[in-house]
């Protein structure tokens, strides 16, 4: 499977831009924690260094940038998805960083290789009109079963 596609999907699905510094910060982030899951446990430490490495810059800007991506997540008008993903309506505050990375990674990896959960609706933002598109979360499905 294709996980930086689901990965790219699943932010744009927010609304995220990806003219953000943490965009790819986030989404090489991702792939670092699905090749190793340990990286998730000392993400100062290991995770924030490896992708300030690869991107020639420091571990501080690395949060910091992340922290961006978290916050206009948290703000997405997709609140079926923050919803699934994040479980938003029993949380009080936003996810730090390590936890939303952890959300992400269960969601990207644990619920797309389950066959039957590619059979649910996967709720998805037009970009113009930052409603629900039926047509988007039909594509998604299909892709995502393609991917397999």
């Amino acid at each position: 499977m294709n996980y930086e596609k689901v990965i790219i999907n699943t932010l744009d699905s927010f609304g995220v831009s990806r003219s953000y510094t943490g965009y790819g910060y986030v989404v090489h982030g991702l792939m670092l924690i699905i090749e190793d899951r340990e990286r998730l446990e000392c993400i100062t430490k290991s995770l924030y260094l490896d992708i300030a490495r690869n991107y020639r810059t420091t571990w501080t800007c690395v949060e910091k940038n992340m922290r961006t991506i978290v916050n206009s997540v948290w703000n997405s008008p997709n609140n079926e998805l923050l919803e699934i993903i994040f479980n938003k309506a029993n949380r009080s505050k936003k996810p730090t960083n390590k936890e939303f990375l952890k959300y992400m990674y269960d969601y990207v990896v644990c619920a797309y290789d389950h066959v039957e959960m590619l059979d649910r609706r996967i709720p998805m933002v037009c970009p113009i009109s930052r409603k629900h598109c039926e047509a988007l979360s039909v594509f998604y499905i299909r892709l995502s079963r393609m991917m397999k």
